[in-house]
């Protein structure tokens, strides 16, 4: 079988600006000296090559035609990306992101550096993203990009909305916030929305296991769950956090030590519920008191006299953990959704060394689902991410059938999360954060509702991607992005401001109005790249915002690393 060869192209807007006097489309490409002239391919551009020492993009060759060839057979693609001097197997670690109002793609080549093209015409421009979404999929899902193979992906009618075609009857949430002036904020406009890293020298914490979770408290505490055992903070007036110095050991009844992986603050944060991925351990729910400070409770996970373990917890939504004497939550594993209840009769709870949780409600699915995160909106609504990418919304009604369910972009969906009033969703990839717009119209009645409450379907907007600019995922030493979210709110009608994510030493943070601006339908910008970077001198664990409460209008960013040193904006 011999390669065959297509000429393609796509772009994305960075921070590192290509010289202006490469920007014409007409039938000659020049070189920044001015003399060295040659004729432009329609398919072609202008070549840049990322420098890193001077953090600038340079001119590599005036004219050139990113090539994809085929190298694989009939059954087997493998698709390959020439371009100048580099090639490199088409994936999601190439980080390509593209723009196509500046008719640009930019990509990191593994062991050749970082790249930009600027085409020379939209359509070459248009020509190159075509094709090379195909030579994605068919990459990514080892079958050609046929109608009939796309509708096997993306499910019968998603194929359009897949790669980025909004519906013509898409709403982009008409009832948000107004956003900032869009690039012509005043200094004020641009204090308020540029996020400024204030987070200081850090709170250093005694020594101990790695860092593995933040949670934060709405009330007095907030907590970092290292190895097997947590550090208490004070929430202080203000957004600032105090070491209060008190560690507390995570020990079962017979004295083994608890390692747990993740955690959910519970009734009115008087306690704390532990998940364990440790042998033995994943079929129980491990309760500390904190007044106690000292693990109460190993709560066993079992319906129909069969332990199920989980992979994930979450309380019902939003403010549950602030609630005094709400025993229930929610559980997840590969196929299961279920709501556990830890109360008995008169809704005591119990405190035994090792009782059983109460199966309040739940359902099994079909094998294959492979569940692997979730999250709750402010009325309880539930989020799904899955192992295929795949993402279902319950509302609070019936966890037996999703809503609406959207098909998956090629990667796992590794955490999720929603904002209070459930428009908007964000997962978590390795290589993107994946931003969706839940607002539909209600078939019979017209009312503006979600996709959490009507099927939607291909009426709700494409995804927006919200990337890393390929030089700095090349910075962050190709590191994947892990544990995005919204900004806390608890309260109907409080708007969520920034979005956050952890990348490796880096935090990075979107102004969250901006994203929603940039990306309406009418720019048809499907990629986002246009963030704030604050860098900390150890692999960082966790990103995460201080509650509301204690900030007022202002928005305070908390950043724990695995060494166990705590960054907080006020203190």
């Amino acid at each position: 079988h011999r390669p065959t060869r297509r000429t393609m192209g796509n772009a994305q807007p960075t921070k590192a600006e290509l010289p202006d006097d490469t920007d014409d489309a007409g039938a000659a490409a020049t070189t920044p000296g001015g003399g060295l002239k040659s004729r432009a391919s329609p398919n072609g551009g202008v070549l840049f090559k990322y420098d890193v020492p001077s953090e600038k993009y340079e001119v590599s060759a005036p004219n050139v035609t990113p090539e994809l060839s085929d190298e694989g057979d009939d059954e087997h693609p493998r698709w390959i990306l020439e371009v100048g001097d580099a090639s490199f197997p088409v994936s999601d670690q190439c980080r390509l992101v593209s723009n196509h109002q500046a008719r640009r793609v930019d990509f990191f080549a593994p062991g050749s550096g970082v790249y930009a093209v600027r085409f020379h015409s939209q359509e070459g421009f248009a020509s190159f993203v075509a094709e090379y979404r195909d030579a994605l999929f068919e990459n990514t899902h080892l079958m050609r990009a046929s109608d009939e193979n796309k509708e096997k992906v993306y499910g019968v009618g998603m194929s359009a909305w897949a790669q980025g075609e909004d519906h013509p009857e898409a709403i982009w949430d008409q009832t948000d916030e107004a956003p900032p002036a869009d690039g012509k904020n005043t200094a004020v406009d641009m204090d308020e929305d540029d996020y400024e890293d204030d987070t200081g020298d850090g709170h250093h914490t005694a020594s101990g296991e790695d860092v593995l979770d933040m949670k934060m408290g709405a009330l007095e505490n907030s907590f970092l769950i290292r190895g097997n055992a947590v550090d208490v903070f004070r929430n202080q007036s203000g957004g600032a956090l105090r070491d209060a110095n008190v560690r507390v050991s995570l020990k079962d009844a017979d004295g083994v030590f608890i390692t747990p992986t993740k955690g959910i603050l519970a009734d009115a944060e008087s306690s704390m519920l532990l998940l364990s991925p440790e042998n033995g351990r994943r079929d129980k729910i491990y309760q500390m008191d904190l007044e106690r400070e000292q693990v109460v409770s190993a709560w066993g996970c079992n319906k129909d006299g069969v332990d199920v373990p989980m992979t994930d917890i979450v309380t019902d939504s939003k403010s549950s953990q602030m609630e005094a004497g709400r025993g229930t939550f929610l559980g997840l594993d590969d196929n299961r959704l279920v709501r556990w209840d830890m109360r008995m009769e008169g809704g005591v709870a119990q405190t035994l060394a090792s009782p059983t949780l109460g199966y309040a409600d739940g359902h099994d699915f079909a094998r294959g689902t492979k569940f692997r995160c979730m999250a709750t909106t402010g009325d309880g609504c539930i989020a799904v991410g899955s192992e295929d990418g795949r993402i279902r919304l319950y509302s609070d009604k019936s966890m037996r059938q999703a809503k609406t369910s959207f098909p998956g972009l090629g990667a796992p969906i590794t955490s999720i999360d929603v904002t209070h009033d459930g428009r908007w969703i964000l997962a978590t990839t390795d290589t993107c954060l994946v931003l969706l717009h839940t607002c539909v119209r209600d078939a019979k009645s017209g009312d503006l509702t979600t996709g959490f409450r009507t099927r939607a379907g291909e009426r709700i907007p494409a995804p927006r991607l919200l990337k890393l600019k390929p030089e700095d995922a090349a910075k962050a030493k190709g590191a994947p992005l892990v544990k995005g979210k919204f900004t806390w709110v608890t309260e109907q009608g409080k708007q969520e401001r920034w979005i956050v994510a952890s990348c490796g030493n880096y935090s990075v943070l979107f102004n969250f109005r901006r994203v929603k601006a940039a990306t309406a339908p009418e720019r048809k910008l499907l990629e986002f790249t246009d963030y704030n970077v604050v860098k900390k001198d150890a692999q960082i664990a966790e990103s995460t915002f201080v509650h509301e409460r204690f900030t007022g209008n202002d928005t305070h960013l908390v950043i724990a690393t695995t060494k166990g040193d705590v960054f907080c904006a006020g203190g």
